[in-house]
């Protein structure tokens, strides 16, 4: 009986989008264990990181920006708030807003988060040089921004495009 052939695998012909999503989810598992220890998730030091530069946003801006249903929001703000990293205050401008805010402890957290990843980051990249690396930044900085082209005479990208309908896509 002929034994089947063994399927080779040559790198010159492997999708492209397969090879990023296989580096993403192999990055986004390492990324997990380092946010673990501290207690937080991919999508809490996402949450954490806009919260540091855009504070005083409410739970449903948050939803919106990250293209989320409120209450999908609203129960990652609770856990946040039960872990004491943020806190909520009624709005200076309207008082039915709440607005959120990293606490202190929130803002401590963060900073070992973004130390602690950014060495993975360094770790991951480490099998390019310098020049590389600004080159893979690049590139990918050019195929986001062609995809994040409004077609002529469609006004607004996320009225119009089914890219910005999925749940999770965060919005600039």
């Amino acid at each position: 009986m002929e034994q089947a052939a063994e399927p080779t695998s040559d790198r010159t012909t492997q999708s492209i989008l397969h090879l990023v999503k296989q580096v993403q989810y192999k990055a986004y598992v390492r990324l997990e264990a380092v946010l673990g220890p501290l207690g937080v998730t991919a999508v809490q030091f996402r949450i954490l990181t806009t919260l540091s530069t855009r504070p005083d946003l409410s739970s449903a801006e948050l939803a919106r920006l990250y293209d989320v249903k409120p209450q999908t929001m609203i129960k990652q703000i609770a856990l946040l708030e039960t872990k004491g990293l943020i806190g909520r205050r009624v709005s200076d401008a309207n008082k039915r807003l709440l607005e959120l805010r990293l606490t202190p402890a929130g803002e401590r957290t963060l900073a070992q988060l973004q130390k602690d990843t950014r060495t993975l980051e360094a770790e991951l990249l480490a099998p390019l040089d310098g020049e590389e690396q600004a080159q893979l930044r690049g590139l990918l900085f050019r195929l986001l921004d062609s995809l994040s082209v409004v077609p002529a005479g469609d006004g607004d990208a996320e009225e119009f495009t089914d890219e910005y309908r999925r749940a999770g896509v965060q919005r600039p």
